[in-house]
């Protein structure tokens, strides 16, 4: 599932949400429609300010337009989400989602990361960033490609509503690509890489050995 907010950014999803979701005003839907996932099959489920709001209805419609055919509207939205879990919890979600750092400067913990996508695999924004030839042979799902050399100048459309996770085959280039968000965007603070050796199948599933003396 895809849990997606329609609400405007900073003056709605910024100040509280539900976990995990990802953000895609309705205003700007024909702008940031590439957040969704590829699979059009892919379980939607949008929400916004609750049953007098009418941004997740119009979101969900547009997403049927582009051809998504698993599309639901959760109606109650961010309102029922703050009743259930009490205010002071609801503020605290994106708190509670804080990435577990690796030893190295800028990675991400092995364990955590695996155990995380096992669970919730679009609680990462990942970021495949080996050449295409290399990508096409197989990915860890849900991952998009761009290759390092062409990194650069698609930083500043990066998104920031969720955690940024490079990966590549060794850890080199993905490291690489941290350290080039460093440089040109250094505001995003949400950005790791995958420092370890990836093997990847055609459906998706994927091993990680961390480099010696790790």
């Amino acid at each position: 599932m895809v849990l997606v907010d329609s609400r405007p950014k900073r003056k709605k999803y910024d100040k509280g949400h539900i976990p995990t979701a990802i953000n895609i005003p309705d205003t700007f839907f024909d702008k940031e429609k590439d957040k969704l996932p590829a699979e059009k099959d892919k379980l939607l489920v949008f929400y916004c300010e609750g049953p007098t709001c009418k941004l997740s209805h119009k979101s969900a419609w547009k997403a049927v337009e582009l051809g998504y055919t698993n599309v639901k509207i959760f109606s109650d939205g961010y309102p029922a989400w703050v009743k259930f879990v009490g205010p002071e919890t609801a503020a605290a979600s994106p708190a509670a989602t804080q990435v577990k750092a690796g030893a190295e400067e800028g990675s991400i913990d092995i364990e955590y990361f695996q155990e995380t996508l096992a669970g919730n695999p679009e609680a990462f924004y990942l970021i495949d960033v080996r050449d295409a030839d290399e990508f096409a042979n197989g990915t860890i799902k849900g991952a998009q490609n761009i290759p390092v050399d062409q990194l650069e100048d698609e930083i500043s459309s990066l998104p920031s509503d969720k955690p940024i996770v490079f990966i590549c085959g060794t850890g080199a280039r993905s490291g690489e690509s941290f350290y080039m968000v460093q440089d040109v965007r250094p505001e995003l603070k949400n950005v790791y890489y995958v420092d370890a050796e990836m093997k990847v199948n055609k459906d998706g599933t994927f091993t990680l050995t961390k480099p010696a003396g790790m």
